[in-house]
């Protein structure tokens, strides 16, 4: 779905970078006007998401931080500010047409989510992660690069999964001794 030409892209950092590249290569996106505290060439700060000329120009906005709770912050001071948050997956990315993915979610190459999983606002599925079946991941999650989450297992909100950790199915959990 195609908001138009341009879209607003919160954060030039690393991973603000990097999500970027992937839009433009996607080819559904024009112009990405970023907004940046402290990096050159943006179209203004952070806070300036609300700026009239950003608001005519860009009905979409997209968030490219890592940091997990300022990223959910800003996904949501976004919406109350009438701009859309869609999701993005890649399309080497392979998602279950049963998921679920909540607004600002981004699920980047050779990911990987299955069936029934469900995603709250602001998640990062990064390259290579793998939430397995029924898996529940709360607000603002960043699972990894490489990272596991296995069927049926929830990861609560503003959690990073980090690269090669293994989040396990609740039947798999050991019991206390």
């Amino acid at each position: 779905m195609a908001y138009g030409p341009s879209a607003l892209l919160l954060g030039k950092g690393g991973f603000g970078v990097q999500l970027a590249e992937l839009l433009r290569a996607g080819g559904e996106w024009g112009e990405l006007l970023f907004l940046d505290d402290s990096a050159p060439g943006c179209a203004g700060k952070l806070r300036d998401y609300c700026d009239p000329a950003l608001t005519a120009r860009c009905a979409a906005a997209f968030v490219g931080l890592g940091n997990n709770a300022l990223r959910l912050e800003l996904l949501q001071k976004l919406g109350l500010a009438g701009y859309q948050t869609p999701f993005f997956v890649h399309p080497l990315a392979v998602v279950s047409p049963s998921a679920h993915l909540g607004a600002g979610t981004v699920v980047l190459p050779f990911a990987f989510v299955g069936a029934g999983v469900s995603t709250g606002a602001g998640c990062i599925v990064n390259t290579g992660a793998i939430v397995d079946h029924d898996a529940t991941l709360g607000d603002g999650v960043h699972a990894a690069p490489g990272a596991i989450i296995k069927a049926g297992a929830v990861v609560a909100a503003l959690t990073k999964v980090d690269s090669g950790t293994i989040v396990r199915s609740p039947w798999e959990q050991e019991a206390p001794k």
